[in-house]
């Protein structure tokens, strides 16, 4: 019964991943003999309901079983310290990024890509061992937030997580602009740029022509995925996990073009974000200022999109991951069945 699966979901959320299998699969014997005991074949959803209340809370059968005193942050305090970290962290790193970014653009000196990664994860370890800390020692001394104020009602259960389907006019509108963006980029590396009436070639970028081949690569790894995700119609495991490669493989490339557009401005007199209009002219030595200035700030949005995407994947991967075993085990009574 849906039910009955959906508790059980509930409950897999605060046990641990190793042990969470045998668990679910205990309660779920224990489940199935109740019922047969109590309402043999003919199950109704009323008396499901009635043994799921007295069952308890997921929260709270999943802190059964927890041995005492054996964990650091249990299951009732778990979630409110699930909510608080997430919120920690990503404003740690988001403080960081824009801090990073500041620095990026008001200094013409190269940036280390290891070396920004290295401050962000140095900067996080304080914060985020601070709110380890803080909940490790209100589980020491037993104290909770009451969340169960209300009583528990299995009908308000959340509905059962399923792998999230691909909205295919997206993927395909993704995949046409990725094709044209691809053509753009080739016609600038082959070309020089673009040529007009006038025999004047616009839109050069030596940065482009010098990087052309990961840029290609990048781009034709994201356009492949958005072709698969696109043929098999869903989001799963693997194709987050494809996702997330791909993204971060995205952001170094972008991240060396941005350097790159820095220096090139730089030797051009242009330094961060701070011109003088008179250097972007109409002559053509201020229109190629003016690209490759533009270029910058696209690729500064890209960067910033990119790497608010790649978190959202991560989270949907750690929900996705936190059923999966869940959904094997209800795969598996199902065949049982």
């Amino acid at each position: 019964m849906e039910l009955i699966e959906r508790y059980l979901q509930e409950v897999g959320r605060y046990l641990p991943a190793d042990k969470r299998a045998d668990i679910l699969t205990e309660l779920r014997s224990s489940l199935d003999d109740t019922l047969e005991a109590r309402a043999g074949e003919g199950v109704k959803e009323d008396e499901v309901i009635q043994i799921l209340k007295e069952l308890g809370a997921p929260r709270k059968v999943a802190a059964s079983y927890y041995p005492a005193g054996q964990y650091l942050i249990g299951p009732e305090l778990y979630p409110f310290f699930q909510f608080i970290f997430t919120i920690v962290l990503a404003a740690s790193i988001g403080g960081q990024l824009i801090a990073a970014a500041v620095g990026y653009f008001t200094s013409s000196d190269p940036v280390s890509i290891v070396g920004q990664l290295g401050q962000i994860v140095d900067s996080l370890l304080p914060t985020v061992g601070s709110v380890v800390l803080i909940f490790a020692a209100l589980q020491r001394f037993n104290v909770h937030p009451d969340f169960d104020k209300q009583e528990f009602d299995p009908r308000k259960l959340p509905p059962l997580q399923k792998d999230q389907p691909v909205s295919r006019g997206e993927k395909i509108f993704s995949i046409v602009i990725g094709i044209v963006f691809l053509a753009f980029f080739s016609q600038i590396a082959m070309n020089g740029g673009f040529s007009t009436q006038n025999g004047i070639t616009v839109l050069t970028n030596p940065i482009i022509d010098q990087y052309f081949p990961w840029i290609a690569l990048s781009m034709l790894a994201n356009i492949l995925l958005d072709v698969v995700l696109l043929w098999r119609g869903r989001w799963e495991i693997p194709t987050r996990i494809a996702k997330i490669g791909t993204n971060l493989f995205t952001i170094v490339v972008v991240f060396i073009l941005l350097q790159g557009h820095t220096a090139w401005l730089s030797l051009m007199g242009v330094h961060g974000f701070t011109f003088i209009p008179e250097q972007f002219s109409q002559n053509i030595q201020g229109l190629q200022l003016l690209v490759m200035a533009s270029f910058r700030i696209a690729l500064f949005v890209v960067l910033i999109i990119t790497g608010i995407e790649t978190l959202s994947t991560v989270y949907q991967l750690f929900r996705a991951g936190r059923n999966h075993g869940i959904s094997n085990l209800t795969g598996m009574a199902l065949i049982n069945k």
